[in-house]
Order: structure tokens, then sequence, then C-alpha cells
């Protein structure tokens, strides 16, 4: 299993050390583009799918951008195992 692997299967568990750049790192993969929405925050976009909005400096993240996050990996077709 590749890091990527990994790290989506620890997303999809629900772990809840997820860091920012983790979430920055699975995004990218996926497809999403970055913009900065503040001094700490970068919001990721991707076309006809919905917008992530992190916490750069936030470690690990917040429940709810995990629930997010896997939202956006079923969406791409990642399931739970």
């Amino acid at each position: 299993m590749s890091k990527h692997e990994k790290l989506i299967q620890k997303i999809l568990d629900g772990n809840s050390d997820i860091t920012s750049g983790e979430a920055v790192k699975i995004l990218k993969i996926l497809g999403y583009s970055a913009s900065p929405t503040g001094s700490s925050h970068l919001t990721f976009r991707k076309p006809n799918h919905m917008s992530v909005t992190l916490v750069i400096t936030q470690n690990p993240v917040k429940p709810y951008i995990i629930a997010k996050l896997q939202e956006v990996l079923f969406i791409e077709g990642y399931k739970h195992e």
C-alpha cells in the first residue's frame, strides 16, 4: 500500500490525528486547487465539486474537517475498507 493510499485509509477510518499538511496533500492529489482566503486559511476547489476550507495552522484538523474530507473521498469513489 502506497503512502497516499495509507493516508486515504487513515482519513476514511476517521483517525483524529490528521494534520493540515496531510489534508492539503490529499486534496491536491484529488485535483483540488488552493486559494488563500485569509492569513491562515486555504480554500480548495474543484469544478463541480464542493469546496473545502482548511485552517492550515490547526493541527490536528477538527473533526468536522475530517468528516468533510471523508465526504470528498466518497464522492471521488473511495470506500471505507
